[in-house]
């Protein structure tokens, strides 16, 4: 029996393909462009495996899908806000040698590489369509919090490599993570067993992440050594205190947006930890 859901799945796949590898021979010879169609693909995938596995393991496919979803659009708006220069001096000669245009073919290729992602991330559910078979037990807790994670884990990088040199600042990510995975450990306590110790850990880890933003925003010693980090930064961050300040409040958010993004993806799971 012809399939065509199989045949638009395999003709939306030779297209994505197509899309790209004519952005990357025939406009921009910039191959990191392949990280946002690489992401399409495993959003993709991992969604329809999270739809036909069974429920122990869904959540961990979901979660791998919204991360990959959240890292089409985090790549998206790094390459066109980061790397627009680079990618503008790797086009090819078949761009006109003008301002304008050179600039319009920059994001041009930034835009149908994100095109190409898409269609690689929904071809799979054409192919599944097609097959005959269907996604069950599909976790949108699992997939919201799997941006979630991406786009705190994008913004904590971002603001250590792109604002201040200051790698301690990392140390706020890893606590939100660690307090909220403490805190969904201590949420399954009706399931039997003592919650004290994790959710007193919980609260440990929030207040650590409270005091430190309080603290390295307003302590001039904190302020200093994060200055110190960013002689060498491209992408300045104003004048004064600003440049020290701001990354401590990028880093809380980030931190702040990982606490929730693994409590979207725990709260979709029923299994026991």
């Amino acid at each position: 029996m012809v399939k065509p859901g199989s045949i638009i799945g395999g003709f939306v796949i030779a297209l994505s393909v197509a899309i790209q590898v004519i952005t990357l021979v025939e406009i921009a010879h910039y191959y990191w462009l392949l990280f946002i169609w690489a992401a399409g693909l495993i959003a993709g995938v991992t969604y329809v495996l999270g739809g036909m596995a069974f429920d122990t393991d869904k959540m961990e496919y979901f979660t791998t899908s919204g991360i990959s979803l959240g890292a089409i659009g985090v790549l998206t708006a790094y390459f066109a806000l980061f790397q627009g220069e680079t990618i503008f001096y790797s086009l090819t000669d078949l761009i006109p040698a003008t301002q304008s245009v050179m600039v319009g073919w920059t994001f041009g290729a930034i835009g149908l590489s994100t095109i190409a992602s898409f269609l690689v991330a929904i071809a799979p559910l054409f192919i599944v369509a097609g097959a005959g078979k269907q996604l069950k037990g599909v976790k949108p807790g699992a997939l919201i919090g799997g941006i979630l994670i991406c786009g705190s884990l994008a913004l904590q990088v971002i603001t250590v490599v792109h604002f201040a040199h200051y790698y301690w600042l990392l140390v706020f990510w890893f606590i939100g993570l660690l307090g909220a995975i403490s805190l969904a450990i201590g949420a399954r306590s009706k399931w039997g067993y003592s919650s004290t110790e994790a959710l007193v850990t919980a609260g440990v880890f929030i207040g650590i992440l409270l005091v430190l933003v309080i603290w390295w925003t307003v302590s001039p010693q904190m302020i200093s050594n994060i200055l110190a980090k960013t002689t060498t930064v491209t992408n300045p961050l104003g004048s004064g205190n600003m440049p020290a300040i701001l990354p401590t409040v990028f880093s809380f958010v980030a931190g702040v947006v990982g606490f929730f993004g693994i409590l979207f993806c725990a709260a979709s799971d029923k299994r026991r930890f």
